[in-house]
């Protein structure tokens, strides 16, 4: 997987048994216990794929990958199901779909647009995937709810788009920053 942006210094490769992750520390123990420990093992049994992002020789990122489908009546998002069911002639019960199953950044590095810019180039990466090479329509994402300002910047919606739950997500961010929120991105509303 190679970045649109010719100029930065970013490198991604996938996750192998030699890389030396030890360094690696995003500031959340469950990311980072999962590249540590898990994404390996997912990956030879073919569950999941991680790609490392190094700069300057260093890990200081990684996004893991895997299919995924959504179910059109489990869709809230009344735009995103309305968008779906007009432009689709056959009664589909769900969707295909490429889930980022993880997406963490080294703490040395947060905060400092690298992960909006990863996140972009997957969607471009994806997008241009899913014109000839996989169909699929939706990028799906279970993230921590105190990533979710993160992912709608980036312009993914939560699958749950009533009032009652966009007025409470910061109190849900507040109170309970690990729990899981669904986000999709409809890769026919991105224009690319």
């Amino acid at each position: 997987m190679k970045f649109k942006d010719k100029k930065c210094d970013f490198k991604i490769e996938l996750l192998n048994q030699y890389h030396n992750l030890s360094s690696f520390d995003c500031g959340d123990d469950d990311l980072n216990e999962f590249l540590k420990k898990d994404a390996f093992i997912e990956q030879k049994k073919k569950l999941s794929l991680t790609h490392l992002i190094f700069y300057q020789g260093e890990v200081i990122g990684y996004f893991s990958l895997l299919t995924d489908k959504i179910s059109v009546k489990n869709l809230k998002n009344r735009e995103i199901k309305e968008n779906i069911k007009t432009n689709l002639k056959n009664n589909y019960k769900t969707i295909p779909s490429v889930k980022i199953g993880r997406l963490a950044i080294d703490k040395k590095y947060a905060k400092k647009g690298i992960g909006s810019f990863i996140l972009n180039n997957l969607i471009i990466t994806l997008n241009e995937i899913s014109k000839k090479d996989i169909g699929f329509r939706l990028i799906s994402v279970e993230g921590y709810a105190e990533a979710y300002h993160f992912y709608t910047t980036n312009n993914f919606v939560p699958l749950q788009n009533d009032g009652i739950f966009l007025s409470k997500i910061n109190k849900i961010i507040e109170r309970d920053p690990k729990r899981p929120i669904n986000l999709v991105l409809d890769l026919e509303k991105i224009g690319l």
